[in-house]
């Protein structure tokens, strides 16, 4: 049992309960802010895809837990390896040295990146191939647990950082203040040369794109510091997730998805992530992940009563406390001492005193005091000699914190998720403008050289309006619509009046995909009355010649212009 709702968290909590601000009054801004964010994605988790996809939506048995009495629940532990298991999956001959090698830098020991693989692994007879991805300065580091590495001159692993805090996090910090996420890079990455200019989105002319959310400078996810797996002096750095599908609002889509028993059974994995469509196969994470949840709403025994699920508050990833036992070095040294948390939490408890399962460590570095007068490079893992640093990392695991509470009788099983006979036009994101332009008009580079861009590495947090808005240039992007296009009708709501411009064709991998794929983004301008009610709005869309019935929950939030007054 868990706790009375009386003494359960009735707000969303930040992960492993951080505080990063001194000051009371934004601290509480960014629990407010964090609390509603959280909210969206978990009706938008709920909601599903009634648009596009069959089987797909209403996906109840995933349940908010601050709005529910959870008196009756239970926590439940869900772990993985954060090295990623897709590389072993798809090349099942490959070295260890080369599987290291690659999960560290993309590239094996000759130098070699990322081989072909089956562009649908689900479908044995479709032989098309596609680059391996997710694509990104480190996106095949795709468990929800990301790494930089810093080397001496001699090529020796001096330090570690392994990062698992989910980007939403970061960009909800950076509306609150700037200046509060320059100087926690520094002290968490140990770089004082940061300078806050460094984080900042960048337009094509290298001027700093003004977020009208907050009226100051949008953030770049993938700066200088917070780019790739090589940490140096003048750039690089592991501070938070960045390969597309390391999303927490993802994860709360997987829990949602995961929550439908199928006609396939849950018995493999593999067999119910293809049926259900919510991840990729091979991987350590999502398979899992996904197969643990759909075995608490349909148990394997009937002696098992079901139960609904959802991430435990408060919702997040958590990186657990290595199996130092694994790891030797010089002279008997004690490797427990090389491992520093430098963001999260040991452990946790709500606020009726029960203890979370697991560890809740967001930021940890691994490093050999210089003093001691050797390195990583050092050591040794299962009696291996440390080359990389991904043989730290198959010494800890990752974790969900998950909750189960009871519920009978179960919900009747569905067939697989698939496509509609008649697609309906499917809202997937809003921006404001000039962020979207800047974002699409990025390159990123990648090992295996595919075209990417910055969007891919935006978030589904809603774009901040205040009241009295007047011709707000958005950017809604969509799915579903007619062929050929046609402009669809858009609505926020009451209080909230829309026109459309004109539509462009865009390829990105909307947050938490695996791969970038074509959409529409569709230009509006927006007025907001000044006593429109504040809050998070849903976006309804539809397609000429259509009724829509369903909206995509919480895309825009109406709200006070509090935040452009804040540090």
């Amino acid at each position: 049992m868990i706790t009375a709702k009386s003494t359960q968290w009735t707000t969303f909590q930040t992960p492993a309960c951080q505080v990063d601000f001194p000051d009371g009054t934004l601290q509480n801004r960014m629990n407010q802010l964090w609390n509603t964010n959280l909210s969206g994605f978990t009706r938008q988790g709920i909601t599903g895809n009634p648009w596009t996809a069959t089987n797909s939506s209403d996906q109840t048995w995933y349940f908010d837990p601050t709005t529910t009495d959870i008196s009756e629940g239970q926590y439940a532990q869900i772990t993985w390896s954060p090295v990623p298991g897709r590389i072993k999956y798809y090349f099942p001959n490959i070295s260890n040295a080369n599987m290291w090698s690659l999960a560290d830098t993309g590239y094996d020991t000759a130098g070699n990146t990322f081989g072909q693989i089956p562009a649908d692994p689900c479908d044995a007879s479709d032989t098309a191939k596609i680059p391996y991805g997710p694509y990104g300065p480190r996106g095949w580091q795709d468990e929800y647990c990301e790494w930089s590495i810093t080397r001496n001159a001699q090529g020796q692993i001096v330090r570690i950082d392994f990062t698992c805090e989910n980007p939403e996090y970061w960009n909800t910090l950076w509306m609150v203040s700037p200046q509060r996420v320059v100087e926690l890079y520094r002290s968490t990455l140990d770089k004082p040369q940061i300078a806050l200019e460094d984080l900042y989105l960048r337009d094509s002319a290298g001027n700093p794109v003004i977020d009208a959310s907050t009226g100051r400078p949008a953030y770049d996810p993938l700066n200088r510091w917070n780019r790739g797996t090589a940490s140096t002096a003048s750039a690089g750095g592991a501070m938070h997730l960045t390969s597309t599908p390391n999303t927490l609002q993802t994860e709360i889509g997987l829990g949602g998805a995961a929550t439908t028993p199928r006609t396939s059974g849950n018995a493999n994995p593999n067999t119910l992530i293809c049926c259900a469509q919510f991840g990729q196969i091979g991987r350590n994470s999502d398979p899992h992940i996904g197969q643990s949840v759909n075995l608490v709403v349909t148990p394997p025994t009937p002696a098992i009563p079901s139960a609904k699920a959802t991430l435990a508050n408060p919702p997040g990833l958590y990186i657990q406390t290595p199996n130092f036992g694994r790891i030797t070095g010089p002279r008997g040294v004690d490797p427990r001492t090389f491992w520093t948390v430098k963001r999260g939490q040991q452990s946790l408890t709500d606020p009726a005193g029960n203890s979370l399962p697991g560890n809740f460590i967001l930021h940890a570095v691994f490093e050999v005091p210089a003093e001691l007068g050797f390195t990583i490079s050092d050591l040794q893992v299962d009696g291996v000699p440390v080359q990389w640093a991904a043989q730290i990392a198959q010494t800890f695991n990752m974790q969900i914190a998950a909750m189960a509470l009871p519920q009978q009788p179960g919900p009747a099983a569905q067939a697989c998720a698939g496509s509609p006979a008649v697609s309906q036009a499917q809202a997937l994101q809003l921006f404001n403008t000039p962020v979207f332009d800047a974002m699409l008009a990025t390159s990123v580079a990648n090992p295996v050289g595919q075209p990417m861009n910055l969007a891919s590495n935006s978030t589904m947090i809603a774009p901040h309006i205040e009241p009295g808005a007047v011709r707000r240039p958005l950017t809604l992007v969509l799915t579903g619509l007619l062929d050929p296009p046609q402009l669809p009708n858009v609505s926020f709501g009451p209080g909230v009046h829309v026109s459309g411009g004109a539509m462009q064709r865009v390829n990105y991998a909307i947050p938490g995909n695996t791969y970038p794929s074509d959409s529409w983004a569709l230009s509006l301008l927006v007025n907001v009355d000044a006593d429109a009610a504040p809050g998070l709005r849903d976006a309804l869309v539809s397609n000429p010649g259509q009724t829509a019935t369903i909206a995509m929950p919480a895309l825009l939030n109406v709200v006070d212009p509090v935040t452009k007054d804040m540090a």
